[in-house]
């Protein structure tokens, strides 16, 4: 409503259905991985005087690390998804439409086009394992590798 009433670029104002839409996949993985964090490794800092920015760079980040990675791959999945629907949106009789692949999926799918649906999905399928091939796998194993605290 408030992108037809100020006449706001959907291009850019549609952006934040995307992300309020993901940014809780983020949030409680990252509460998960600061609540697993163990009383022990919490006294040892404790004891050893870890304060402020130390206690961020060696304690905290590094333990909510891994979870943070697995939410942002599935917000990442989860923002896919929702350009589907965030790119066109409908108020009344108007209608505003970003370019994207997700608007091409949804018109396509209502113009009932079966064969540019498919080539749209595909195209969305080629970006996703593209994403996961270099940056969250590479990202995970970073992660998994490097970043342990078990």
């Amino acid at each position: 409503m408030l992108i037809l009433r100020f006449r706001l670029d959907p291009e850019i104002w549609l952006s934040p259905l995307m992300i309020l839409g993901t940014q809780w996949y983020i949030l409680f993985n990252v509460i998960a991985g600061t609540t697993a964090l163990s009383v022990e490794l919490r006294l040892a800092a404790q004891n050893f005087a870890v304060r402020r920015l130390l206690w961020w760079r060696r304690v905290i980040l590094p333990a909510i690390f891994p979870a943070y990675v697995t939410g942002a791959v599935t917000a990442a999945g989860g923002s896919w998804n929702a350009s589907i629907v965030a790119e066109i949106v409908q108020w009344g009789d108007t209608t505003l439409t970003a370019t994207g692949i997700g608007a091409y999926i949804a018109r396509t799918t209502a113009a009932g086009d079966g064969a540019r649906i498919a080539l749209g999905i595909a195209v969305l399928c080629l970006y996703v394992l593209a994403f996961n091939r270099l940056l969250w796998r590479r990202l995970y194993n970073l992660a998994a590798e490097r970043l342990r605290l078990d």
